[in-house]
């Protein structure tokens, strides 16, 4: 995947985000691969990966939404709390 473009797989890799809006986020990740394509940063194979995997993160996110609502409750206000807590230290 090194071939991938870095911005794409950190975006790939924001696991909150995707948590908070799956289908919202796979559709960022679809715009980035075809914007990725259009500039000649990634070939046909390549684009086509990035959707794959796009579209695994999202049935993954909806998999832990679905599998267990209270830990994915928990875990969005464990990391907003955290993200608040890094804020106030930056001041």
């Amino acid at each position: 995947m090194s071939r991938l473009p870095r911005a794409w797989l950190a975006e790939l890799d924001d696991q909150f985000a995707l948590i908070t809006d799956p289908d919202g986020r796979a559709a960022v990740l679809g715009e980035m691969a075809h914007a990725a394509h259009r500039r000649r940063e990634v070939n046909s194979d390549d684009l086509t990966e990035m959707l794959e995997l796009a579209e695994a993160a999202r049935y993954w996110a909806l998999e832990i939404e679905e599998e267990c609502p209270s830990c994915f409750k928990s875990g969005l206000e464990k990391t907003q709390s955290k993200s608040r807590s890094e804020k106030i230290e930056q001041h």
